[in-house]
């Protein structure tokens, strides 16, 4: 705990504390301890003269009432909501308590002086600085867990709260959410004072997630009963909308069967499904889903994993892949401009109707269409439908695709480039974001025929993580 005094404005309390602790991975709590209950006060030493009255203000960490005593009520008094007068010359304790803690303050009385104004011996209320009590200003969390924070202004104020890094932690209400490794801070504040509280969040421990050499930084488990829309968005419709402007093509470019809905995708039973189904919506015959960290999750360089299993079966389009991170809300695109000069990668997508080979690509140089590629078909040891490892590791130098922890295939950085930059490592040294989706039909297979007595299929993810690699 710290106090700070803030200025000359007088009479004023602003208390930060964390009241509430609701943990995800386990049932203990986040400090070890239930937090104490406590008394704040905001002045712990004042100076009246004989006959000067000055109003202190109070709070409490359970929200309990509070009583006003004084000590010596021959050298000043206090009534039930604070004020405090000054009688005769001398010192007393004046103590505020709830039915569970207390808080004092030291009153010195001295004469009463021609001199005032200034709260240093003249009459009128002391110009005392106000206390800004800051119960916590530190927390450590995990990825996952939840914290209240509490924030109570002596005025009544309305109180408002930011994260300076809301894609690490979020703050609602002062309800703060760990969303992935990293710092930030919490503000608190009013019109006239603020605190701040340093939230440090680590990767919670996941079984089987370590990896040597890399620290887990981000990760989904897919343990809820819904998508967990802190870390991911939905797509919907026939080609991307991006905070109310439309991009791209119709068909996503590539003359997909799918209108992409929220209703085709579920969390259940520990994994992601993405269902395409057979049903009309707009003017396709087709639904599925696709969702993206884009706006909420970003990185440069990583490795990224997920597991998975997908459908087979002729015009079945599954992908695990990343795009550049738009470089302003009114820009779908990065600095290096649009695809492919900006990049894409493709960590795994496949061809249904082969059963057992999936692809890896990236896709550079200049915009389309003169966009260039480079890609790697891989035989699994079983068909898509089981479950399957795949990754990428990219660096600035190269980027490595593993499928079931096999290193599949490598490019160098001197076998790409884009047109928009000399950087050796462009286009992909920029961030990028996760999408895993589901198409139906395409161009990306032109030789498939979708059964005409195809009703449904789905594609499960049991978990996507991203990896920093340790110096």
């Amino acid at each position: 705990m710290k106090v700070v005094k803030i200025g000359l404005v007088k009479k004023s309390l602003f208390v930060l504390l964390a009241t509430l602790i609701a943990v995800t991975f386990c049932g203990c709590s986040l400090f070890g301890s239930q937090i104490k209950p406590a008394v704040y006060i905001s002045q712990s030493e004042i100076t009246l003269q004989v006959g000067e009255t000055v109003k202190l203000s109070a709070v409490t960490t359970d929200e309990n009432s509070v009583t006003w005593v004084s000590g010596s009520d021959e050298i000043a008094t206090v009534d039930a909501e604070g004020l405090v007068t000054g009688v005769s010359v001398g010192e007393t304790l004046l103590t505020v308590a709830s039915s569970s803690a207390m808080a004092s303050c030291t009153i010195k009385v001295v004469e009463k002086s021609s001199v005032g104004g200034d709260g240093s011996g003249g009459t009128g209320t002391p110009a005392d600085p106000e206390i800004f009590t800051l119960y916590l200003d530190s927390i450590k969390m995990k990825t996952g867990e939840t914290i209240t924070l509490k924030a109570v202004s002596s005025l009544g104020d309305d109180i408002e709260w930011e994260s300076s890094r809301p894609e690490v932690a979020k703050v609602d209400g002062g309800r703060v959410t760990a969303l992935r490794a990293g710092t930030t801070e919490i503000t608190a504040k009013t019109e006239k004072v603020s605190a701040k509280c340093s939230v440090t969040v680590t990767q919670a421990v996941i079984e089987g997630a370590d990896k040597d050499g890399y620290a887990l930084i981000w990760n989904d488990e897919f343990e809820g009963t819904s998508l967990d829309t802190s870390k991911w968005d939905y797509q919907i419709g026939i080609k991307d909308n991006y905070h109310g402007k439309e991009y791209g093509e119709n068909y996503w470019g590539n003359w997909e069967l799918q209108y992409y809905t929220q209703n085709a995708v579920s969390v259940a039973d520990g994994s992601l499904k993405i269902t395409a189904t057979k049903q009309n919506m707009g003017d396709r015959s087709y639904t599925s889903g696709r969702i993206l960290t884009r706006d909420k999750a970003s990185w440069t360089y990583g490795y990224f994993e997920a597991k998975i299993k997908t459908p087979t079966g002729d015009g079945m389009w599954p992908a695990f892949w990343m795009l550049p991170q738009p470089s302003s809300f009114d820009n779908i695109t990065n600095e290096y401009g649009g695809w492919a000069a900006n990049g894409e990668i493709d960590i795994m997508e496949a061809k249904g109707r082969l059963n057992n080979k999936v692809d890896t690509t990236i896709h550079f140089g200049g915009a389309w269409p003169d966009n260039q590629y480079l890609t790697h078909e891989t035989t699994l040891s079983s068909n898509t439908d089981q479950w399957h490892t795949y990754a990428v590791d990219w660096t600035e130098d190269y980027i490595a695709w593993y499928v079931d922890g096999r290193q599949v295939y490598k490019l160098l950085n001197n076998q790409w480039y884009s047109t928009a930059s000399q950087s050796a490592a462009a286009p992909f040294d920029k961030p990028f974001y996760i999408l895993l989706n589901l198409a139906v039909g395409g161009t990306y297979d032109p030789s498939a025929q979708i059964d005409p007595n195809f009703t449904s299929a789905a594609m499960y993810v049991d978990y996507v993580r991203v990896y920093e690699k340790i110096a």
